[in-house]
């Protein structure tokens, strides 16, 4: 692995373990987050800075009674590093595990300033009931 993706691979064990200000520390303060066309559903459409992606991850974990991240791959290549992993989540008695692509950009050697999200959304509105 890359030097970059070394660094997100400790920020995706700082988010699990709960260290949000440690799992978001080299986010800029102009940061962009990404999230799929369905702004309806959680993390959907583009938010700009730091605060707003904060409030947005926030948004997007609380929606789900359970909600766990994990991380398994790291493809790392110039500014960019793409991440594929999972999600499980619980939502009313449900349980699914959904797959996600991140695709994070970076600003110098260490700053990320830009997150793409992909993930199954039909899977997730029919769990929230919006399917």
């Amino acid at each position: 692995m890359g030097a970059k993706a070394d660094l997100l691979k400790q920020r995706y064990q700082q988010f699990s373990a709960g260290d949000l200000e440690a799992a978001l520390s080299n986010w800029t303060d102009d940061f962009v987050w990404e999230g799929g066309n369905a702004e309806d559903m959680p993390g959907g459409g583009t938010h700009e800075g730091k605060e707003k992606a904060l409030r947005v991850l926030q948004e997007t974990v609380g929606t789900w009674d359970e909600f766990n991240l994990v991380a398994d791959e790291f493809f790392e290549d110039g500014d960019s590093v793409v991440v594929l992993g999972h999600n499980d989540v619980t939502k009313g008695g449900q349980a699914a595990t959904l797959p996600v692509v991140h695709i994070w950009r970076f600003r110098g050697e260490d700053q990320v300033c830009r997150l793409q999200l992909l993930t199954d959304t039909l899977q997730s509105a029919r769990m929230l009931g919006r399917a």
